[in-house]
């Protein structure tokens, strides 16, 4: 078997282990107690989406990551649990793309990139699912905070593995500049639904609110109308 086609199964086969283990860990985290807070994960597939980002190329990043969202949904979720999953696993793949090919960023400041965008991903399509911009926007810095530590964890983890795989001469690349299109492409799709969220969030809070009542009802009290 010549270079080629040995980089190939092992990209193939790789792929289909992190994928495995993204699946395990998002069952195991879905059986973990909530803090109580909605939204605040531990993100544990964050941190092999950095194995991907870091082992592999972009185009199979994000394959993994779509891949992912679909069978989690299937298994554990729904429909509202996939676009949820996929806004913020879209925007914190491509940030922590950005962080690695272009910025050159430390592994665990990647992580707690990812980890925070992941959730600026999903505020932005509540806000479009919703339509309660304030109240949603005012969670969001709770969100990003939590984000950043869990970031921090993960990526800690991620990292240590990484290092030893380095040890065991594990290639930790297969790709490099080929998915600068799809990098560039996702990154505008992610612009596109930001600049949406926030148009309608401002339509939304500038809108004019009209009440229509009976006119046949009699109002007692002009203060509690009864409607």
């Amino acid at each position: 078997m010549n270079k080629s086609a040995q980089g190939q199964a092992f990209r193939v086969t790789l792929s289909s282990m992190l994928l495995a283990v993204m699946l395990v860990l998002g069952y195991i985290e879905s059986m973990l107690p909530s803090p109580g807070v909605p939204g605040i994960k531990l993100g544990l597939s964050n941190s092999v989406l950095i194995f991907a980002v870091y082992m592999l190329d972009i185009p199979t990043a994000y394959i993994l990551m779509s891949l992912k969202v679909v069978l989690s949904g299937i298994l554990f979720g729904g429909v509202t649990t996939m676009i949820y999953a996929f806004s913020g696993g879209l925007v914190s793949l491509t940030v922590m793309v950005l962080c690695r090919k272009v910025f050159r960023l430390h592994p665990v400041v990647v992580s707690m990139a990812g980890g925070m965008f992941h959730n600026v991903g999903q505020v932005a399509i509540a806000i479009l699912i919703l339509h309660t911009p304030s109240a949603i926007l005012g969670y969001l810095g709770l969100l990003m905070l939590t984000g950043l530590g869990c970031g921090l964890l993960t990526g800690l983890a991620a990292n240590q593995v990484m290092h030893h795989m380095k040890s065991l001469h594990i290639p930790t690349r297969t790709g490099s500049s080929s998915g600068i299109a799809v990098t560039l492409i996702a990154l505008v799709c992610v612009l596109a639904a930001l600049a949406f969220a926030w148009h309608n969030m401002v339509r939304i809070s500038s809108q004019p609110v009209e009440i229509l009542t009976d006119p046949q009802v009699t109002v007692q009290d002009a203060s509690a109308p009864p409607f």
